[in-house]
C-alpha cells in the first residue's frame, strides 16, 4: 500500500509541476527556458509556435527538481499578476503575486468548495460540476446547457459565477468579447471530491422554462447565427481579395454588436434592420465598379448584381432579391418612410402576412436569409478564386 501511495504522489506532483510552468509562462517562455535548459526536445522546432505548450512543459518538468524550478520563477518573473489567481496545487503554491512555496493549499481549496456548497447548495454544485465536466473551461451558453444536464432543471447562473470567483474556485476568462469561465485545473481533484460528498435535494424545482432561459436560449441562437454572418462575410473577402485584389464588404463592428441579441417589438426590429441595412449598403464601390467597368449601377445591391452577372460563370439571382427584401423592410416603413405597399410584399416573401408580425420570427428568419445570401455569393465567387490560384501556379 504505501508503494502505491508514493506512486499516486509522485504522479499527482509531476501532474503539478506540468500545470504549474503552463500557468505562468507563455507557450514562447517555454521554448525559451526548455533550450536554456539545453533539453534536446527543443532543438527539433525551428519557431515556438511549432511546438506544443503542454509537451514543452512536460519536458521540462521531467528534467527539473523543485530548487531549479524556484530559480526558473526567479529569473523570469512576471510583470503582471499570475492567472487564475495564483496555483492551489497539493505540492506548489503560489500567491497571485508570484510568492512561491512547498506547500499545499487544498485544505484552503476545500474549505471554500464547502463554503460555496453550503451558501448556495445545488446550484453552486450544477455550475461547480459543469465546469469539470465540460474539461474545466466553458463559454457562457454551453455552461448553461451543461448545468441543465448536470442538475435535471434549467438554471441560469449569472448571479453565482462572479461570486465563486473571490474563492478563488471559478474565474472569468478568455477575451472581453468573447469571455468564458474557467475553473483552475490543480483544484479538480478536491473540489470534485468534495462535490461527490454533497447530497443532492431529494425534491428538484419543475423545468418549466422560464423567461430568463427562454430569453438566453433566443441570445444564445442569435449569437450563433450572427457568428456565421461574420464567418461568411470574411470568407467571402478573403475570395475578392484573392481574385480581385480588393475586398467587397467595408468592417462595421458597430453594425455587428447591432445585429446581436433578442427583437422583441418594433422598436428593437427598428434597430436591429437598420445595423443589417448598414452591412449590405457599405461597400467598397469604387474599386468594385471599376472592376467591371462601370459608372450606371446605382446602389450596392445592383453594383454587386452587376459584378456577379459579369464575372459568375453561373449567376443566381436569389442572394440578390434577398439582399433587396431585406432593404425594403428597412426603406419602405416608418421612420424611414410611411407605409409602402413594397412592405407588405417584402414581409409576404419572408413569410408574414400582417403588417404586426412576430418580430422575433422576423427578425430571425432575415437573419437567416441573409446568411443563406452570403453562402451563395461564396459558391457563385468561389470557383474565380480557383482560377486566380491556378494561373498563379502556371
Amino acid at each position: 500500500m504505501p508503494r502505491v501511495q508514493n506512486r499516486n504522489s509522485a504522479e499527482q506532483k509531476l501532474k503539478e509541476r506540468i500545470a504549474f510552468p503552463m500557468r505562468l509562462f507563455w507557450q514562447n517562455e517555454i521554448f525559451e527556458i526548455g533550450r536554456e535548459l539545453g533539453l534536446t526536445y527543443f532543438d527539433q522546432f525551428k519557431n515556438y509556435w511549432n511546438m506544443n505548450h503542454y509537451q514543452g512543459a512536460l519536458q521540462i518538468a521531467k528534467a527539473i527538481d523543485d530548487s531549479q524550478l524556484e530559480a526558473l520563477v526567479k529569473t523570469h518573473p512576471r510583470p503582471y499578476g499570475i492567472p487564475l489567481g495564483g496555483f492551489q496545487g497539493n505540492c506548489y503554491t503560489m500567491t497571485e503575486s508570484g510568492k512561491l512555496s512547498f506547500t499545499s493549499s487544498w485544505n484552503l481549496v476545500k474549505k471554500n468548495a464547502r463554503t460555496a456548497l453550503k451558501k448556495w447548495g445545488d446550484k453552486a454544485y450544477g455550475v461547480l460540476q459543469a465546469l469539470i465536466s465540460k474539461d474545466g473551461r466553458a463559454a457562457y451558453f454551453d455552461l448553461v446547457d451543461e448545468i441543465e444536464r448536470v442538475l435535471g432543471y434549467e438554471f441560469v447562473p449569472s448571479y453565482h459565477l462572479p461570486r465563486l470567483a473571490p474563492m478563488k474556485l471559478v474565474f472569468k476568462t478568455g477575451s472581453n468579447k468573447y469571455p468564458d469561465w474557467t475553473i483552475p485545473s490543480e483544484i479538480i481533484p478536491v473540489v470534485q471530491n468534495e462535490l461527490s460528498k454533497f447530497k443532492r435535494p431529494s425534491q428538484l424545482p419543475s423545468r418549466t422554462r422560464t423567461l430568463s432561459i427562454t430569453l438566453l436560449s433566443l441570445e444564445k441562437q442569435i449569437g450563433e447565427t450572427v457568428n456565421e454572418v461574420v464567418k461568411a462575410r470574411r470568407h467571402v473577402d478573403i475570395i475578392f481579395k484573392k481574385a480581385f485584389g480588393t475586398k467587397l464588404f467595408r468592417q462595421n463592428e458597430m453594425a455587428i454588436i447591432g445585429i446581436r441579441g433578442p427583437c422583441s417589438n418594433e422598436e428593437e426590429f427598428n434597430n436591429r434592420i437598420l445595423s443589417l441595412a448598414l452591412l449590405i449598403d457599405e461597400i467598397e464601390t469604387k474599386e468594385i465598379a471599376g472592376l467591371i467597368g462601370t459608372e450606371t449601377a446605382k446602389g450596392s445591391i445592383n453594383l454587386i448584381e452587376s459584378f456577379l452577372k459579369q464575372k459568375a460563370q453561373a449567376f443566381d439571382s436569389y442572394p440578390i432579391k434577398n439582399l433587396r427584401m431585406i432593404m425594403a423592410l428597412r426603406s419602405k416603413r416608418f421612420p424611414i418612410h410611411r407605409g409602402h405597399p413594397q412592405f407588405l410584399d417584402a414581409l409576404r416573401y419572408f413569410g408574414f402576412e400582417t403588417l404586426s408580425p412576430d418580430w422575433q420570427d422576423l427578425w430571425e428568419k432575415l437573419l437567416s436569409r441573409y446568411l443563406d445570401s452570403l453562402r451563395r455569393i461564396v459558391e457563385m465567387l468561389l470557383p474565380l478564386a480557383q482560377t486566380k490560384g491556378n494561373q498563379e501556379k502556371h
